[in-house]
């Protein structure tokens, strides 16, 4: 009976130091700029739980929204760059640096790109009733009419109403925003005819438009949305040249060691391979993109050059660079 008492208490020990040394595993923390719930979060939390399998230490989630993300961000930069602290941004993080003069951070050499992650479609929405059934057909009465055409938007400055600006100056038609707190309200607008036309995000849309309550007249990107296989993209209906979509990132802290850069990118490019993972973002009309980080370095400055001009001529913000 001695025996048997030290031998259980010697695998109660053991596995006293087994849970000792899981709780001491350094826990990594995924920053989301947005609350907990939307499009952002999601993703964020489809690939936490993923990079902690890979891992075997937790990776959590946490929610710092505020200030168009820029809370988040200003935190970031106060964080060491070993690795433990990351950050999932979107499109907006690199519109902020046009939108804003005095960020409490460089928005290229604050940071350290890792991977972008996904990229997220807009959609141009009518209602059923407006009689636009082509994006053609909104244009034509946009050229004959000047002051007939207004849209949605989640927001001033935010991406799906610079999406709509693009397409007014590519195309030469007037269109007037409608500024709304976010994707339900713009579309809610547009259900009930109060607006023509509504920029959302695909996932911010897809419920309404299966619903049959409005109607998808394109997408914003270079290729077609499985999840609205039959909507043509900008381009195929007529304006030659138009893509732009949102997308989400990882970054780290500036100074991050190249290796251990390297490194968290090969896992969220294996985390993003799985299958489930894939599937679960694309349920939510995110998909996934791999690439290096040199690429997501590069699309965040590409975005910035895009959208300068557009943001100039505006006079959004409080001081453009």
């Amino acid at each position: 009976m001695v025996t048997l008492l030290k031998k259980l208490s010697w695998i109660a020990a053991g596995l006293a130091i087994v849970q000792a040394t899981a709780t001491a595993q350094p826990t990594t923390r995924l920053i989301v700029p947005y609350g907990a719930g939307g499009s952002t979060d999601t993703a964020a939390r489809v690939i936490a739980d993923k990079l902690s399998s890979i891992w075997q230490t937790p990776v959590v989630v946490e929610n710092k929204p505020g200030a168009a993300g820029t809370v988040a961000s200003r935190y970031l930069t106060t964080m060491p760059p070993d690795g433990k602290t990351l950050l999932l941004v979107t499109s907006a993080h690199a519109i902020n640096a046009l939108l804003y003069s005095n960020l409490p951070y460089d928005t290229l050499t604050g940071f350290t790109p890792i991977a972008q992650v996904t990229t997220v479609p807009n959609v141009l929405l009518t209602g059923n009733d407006s009689g636009y059934k082509t994006l053609a057909d909104v244009l034509s009465a946009g050229r004959k009419n000047p002051d007939l055409l207004s849209y949605g938007t989640a927001g001033a400055g935010s991406s799906v109403h610079l999406a709509g600006e693009l397409l007014s100056s590519m195309t030469g038609v007037k269109m007037v925003p409608v500024h709304f707190k976010g994707d339900s309200e713009s579309i809610a607008a547009v259900v009930g005819g109060h607006i023509p036309l509504s920029f959302n995000t695909v996932s911010g849309a897809l419920a309404q438009i299966d619903a049959g309550k409005v109607r998808a007249l394109a997408v914003t990107g270079a290729e077609r949305v499985p999840t609205l296989k039959d909507t043509p993209t900008m381009a195929e209906a007529g304006v030659s040249g138009y893509a732009v979509n949102n997308w989400g990132g990882i970054l780290g802290p500036a100074g991050m060691d190249k290796a251990l850069v390297n490194k968290i990118n090969a896992d969220i490019r294996t985390a993003l391979a799985d299958p489930e993972v894939a599937e679960k973002l694309k349920a939510s009309s995110m998909y996934p993109v791999m690439g290096t980080p040199a690429e997501f370095d590069q699309r965040i400055r590409s975005d910035i050059d895009m959208w300068r001009p557009i943001i100039t001529k505006l006079g959004l913000g409080d001081g453009t660079k």
